[in-house]
């Protein structure tokens, strides 16, 4: 039921930004698929753990005019389709203690336009994030657990019972960032975005890239590591790349720390994060780490999670 309500969403946005597609998008070829990118983020390569942020991936399908690298000037010519998921535990989840966040699945999809204008690179977008049992992402959690040499803990009844419960929220997301040209071999890229939804925020903050992988394209931004991948790929030259970053949230209100349940939300949400993309003719690596901090008030500490990206090019 869920991904029904999620393609009759979907198809009625697509029909809506169709309309935006300006006739001059034919002279730079056919409005169709241009490629799909996706970045992968675990608690258990971060700090060895599986506890709160635990895991998760973001997915992109980038449409637009054929042979596009960069983010056009005009709005609705170039549309992302992003599906993102999030499993969030207790800290011990088969025996959670009292002051613990719950267990929740979440899956966000997102239809997005991005464009270049006057140096700015901007992105909105809405769509509507799914919680609850009908996810299936704890079960698929287990499902995983099974499979690994580890023989991992199954998350128990009782807590999977007590999750988050079944919810559509619809979100509305934009971001604004720039590209600031320190040297040959360094760009920062400073950045606001903002989110209703599920989660409420306003964040602000900054990439360092040193190298050559991150220098064109269309960069996405993982929502719970804050990593930029491409969207687009604007044939980076070969070589090894560094990225350094970090970012403060306000969040407002979030439905998987509800206030009826007593929870509190830390007045400011950071992370940081490090990586290295090394880029290849054929075969693109990344990998990277990044500490979230605290997102409620009984939150003990914060937790290092691992990212991970292999692209193949034919």
């Amino acid at each position: 039921m869920i991904m029904r309500r999620f393609f009759r969403f979907a198809l009625g946005f697509a029909a809506a930004l169709a309309v935006a597609v300006p006739a001059s998008a034919e002279e730079t070829g056919s409005f169709g698929f241009l490629g799909w990118a996706r970045l992968s983020n675990n608690d258990w390569i971060g700090d060895g753990d599986d506890r709160w942020q635990s895991g998760g991936s973001s997915h992109s399908f980038m449409f637009g005019p054929e042979g596009i690298t960069e983010a056009p000037a005009q709005w609705g010519r170039l549309i992302e389709l992003r599906a993102r998921i999030q499993v969030i535990s207790p800290d011990n989840y088969t025996a959670p203690a009292a002051w613990d966040r719950r267990a929740a699945g979440v899956i966000t999809s997102t239809l997005n336009s991005h464009v270049e204008q006057n140096g700015f690179e901007l992105s909105a977008g809405a769509g509507l994030a799914f919680t609850g049992p009908r996810t299936g992402l704890i079960r698929f959690q287990n499902f995983i657990h099974d499979l690994t040499p580890a023989d991992d803990p199954k998350v128990p009844a009782a807590v999977e019972a007590a999750q988050i419960g079944n919810g559509i929220y619809p979100t509305l997301q934009g971001t604004a960032a720039r590209r600031i040209r320190l040297s040959d071999h360094a760009t920062l890229r400073p950045f606001v975005e903002g989110q209703a939804g599920v989660e409420s925020f306003a964040r602000v903050g900054g990439d360092l890239f040193i190298g050559p992988a991150f220098d064109g394209g269309v960069l996405l931004r993982d929502g719970t590591t804050g990593f930029n991948y491409r969207g687009l790929d604007a044939g980076a030259r070969p070589g090894v790349s560094l990225v350094f970053g970090a970012d403060t949230a306000r969040v407002f209100s979030s439905a998987l720390l509800p206030a009826s349940d007593g929870y509190q939300l830390t007045p400011l949400r950071h992370r940081a994060r490090a990586g290295v993309m090394v880029e290849g003719r054929r075969l693109s690596l990344f990998q990277g780490v990044a500490w979230l901090g605290p997102e409620f008030d009984a939150q003990p500490s914060g937790q290092v999670t691992g990212v991970f990206q292999l692209r193949l090019r034919f």
